[in-house]
């Protein structure tokens, strides 16, 4: 795999030979930092914009650690190292339930933050979609399925939220043929529409782990970059490089590692975050 990456895996312990223990069930609790705000200043209020176990970090907490770290990935999204845009940024994983959707979200929210850019996330997990959840979205929204089904037209599945410049595309319903969808030229056009109708956007795709779902490996060829997530008690490096070999290394930009030691000092005492490491995307393996 990749040598920062492969670097960065052997120094959070996930040098492990043990396989993980994948779930099919929807994504845990993630366990982020609740930090207090910076000395002498107040917390501004948000509202509850997300299911219980998926807040919206970077509104409700924002001078903690792992609020940084999404600001960080935000960083690197609009002002890359190389100086070349990207505007389609797909957010995947290793294996189930480490997280995705979270930073998904998050990532979408901190640009939206910004004060000249706006942003769409598209959940594309058409096989357990939670995005609708985490921005409190109504259970009957049309979504991506009814997209792709030719039920609905695009502007009746792009859905407003509390952020002004924050839109969605909700999964919609679950389907028996997700990867047949996802891998459609409708959903290539898709893309490809979005980044003319919409070119002052980003868009950010919440898409299954490709070693699970094939469309992803599909749909990863179309977009500018890809943010994997790793959850650091769970997922060993041999599964994160074989997820890497999956996908288009040169598109990856850096990689989230879930559930891991705070540096010290940085969080009061607390001991889990979400941490950030870019990537040079090299494609190259060692």
């Amino acid at each position: 795999m990749m040598g920062h990456f492969s670097k960065a895996l052997e120094k959070r312990g996930l040098e492990r030979s043990d396989k993980p223990e994948v779930s099919t069930a929807e994504a845990p609790v993630p366990e982020v930092p609740e930090d207090l705000a910076a000395p002498g200043e107040e917390t501004p209020e948000a509202p509850p914009l997300g299911i219980a176990g998926h807040p919206l970090v970077v509104l409700s907490d924002p001078w903690s650690y792992s609020s940084e770290q999404f600001r960080s990935i935000k960083t690197t999204i609009m002002f890359p190292e190389d100086g070349k845009t990207r505007r389609v940024i797909l957010v995947t994983s290793a294996v189930p339930a480490e997280g995705k959707s979270f930073v998904a979200a998050n990532v979408a929210a901190a640009i939206a933050g910004s004060l000249d850019n706006q942003v769409m996330v598209i959940d594309s997990d058409l096989r357990q979609p939670v995005v609708a959840d985490i921005f409190s979205l109504p259970s009957e929204a049309p979504g991506l399925d009814a997209f792709l089904n030719n039920r609905c037209g695009l502007d009746e599945v792009i859905h407003p939220t509390h952020l002004e410049k924050l839109s969605v595309i909700p999964a919609g319903k679950t389907v028996e043929n997700p990867s047949e969808l996802i891998s459609s030229t409708s959903m290539h056009h898709l893309i490809d529409d979005l980044k003319m109708r919409y070119a002052d956007h980003y868009v950010i795709i919440d898409s299954p782990p490709p070693l699970f779902a094939p469309e992803t490996v599909a749909l990863s060829r179309h977009v500018d970059g890809i943010v994997v997530v790793v959850r650091n008690d769970k997922t060993s490096k041999k599964v994160v490089g074989e997820m890497l070999d999956k996908v288009d290394r040169t598109k990856v930009i850096g990689i989230v590692l879930n559930r891991h030691d705070v540096p010290f000092g940085r969080d009061r005492g607390y001991s889990e975050y979400y941490a950030y490491r870019k990537g040079r995307g090299n494609g190259s393996k060692s």
